[in-house]
């Protein structure tokens, strides 16, 4: 989402927008989720990796004939998320490799580029986007974009209370409607 909106610039059709968990650089949160030393993110790794994986083999006939130089055994045995990246994605998609494909689609690259209000809401405690993967600087130079960081949430969970239920709908509805009243004060 993030990087269609900053694609769009000034002629994005939206008003705002929302952006939860942000992966802002893809590349970087891979290489975090593939490395050894995240013991709680290999969680997620393996997960993406083996959803990739059981994807791949359920489509395996039609993205074999994608007129690119794929090795199905390799696919199979990827150990991680950039492994099976470098092996098919990259490939089916033309890049010469999965870094290349990966900072293309990186969300950081567009985030200079919007225009409208959007509202970042990521988590310190997330294990997959994690603090020193976000891009400070970005939100300093740009006035559409602002950074709201909680101390809990994990990525995307955002679960609190004794009997734990998601809370995370509240300031999405609240920025929402806050931005809803500005615009309908525009026309």
């Amino acid at each position: 989402m993030t990087k269609y909106i900053g694609e769009e610039g000034e002629q994005c059709p939206l008003t705002a927008g929302i952006i939860v968990g942000c992966p802002y650089d893809m590349y970087k949160v891979i290489n975090h989720l593939d490395s050894q030393r995240f013991r709680f993110s290999r969680v997620y790794d393996m997960a993406i990796l083996n959803f990739l994986k059981n994807a791949f083999k359920s489509n395996q006939s039609q993205i074999l004939k994608i007129p690119a130089s794929m090795d199905a055994k390799k696919i199979a045995k990827s150990s991680g998320i950039l492994e099976f990246t470098e092996e098919m994605t990259r490939k089916a998609f033309g890049y010469s490799s999965a870094k290349d494909l990966l900072d293309y689609s990186s969300c950081k690259n567009y985030m200079d580029d919007i225009k409208i209000p959007v509202l970042f809401l990521n988590s310190l405690d997330d294990p997959i986007c994690i603090k020193t993967l976000i891009p400070f600087e970005k939100f300093l130079t740009n006035p559409n974009i602002v950074l709201a960081l909680t101390e809990h949430g994990g990525h995307i969970g955002y679960m609190g209370g004794i009997w734990p239920t998601s809370w995370i709908e509240h300031p999405v509805i609240e920025f929402f409607e806050s931005m809803l009243g500005h615009y309908n004060t525009l026309k």
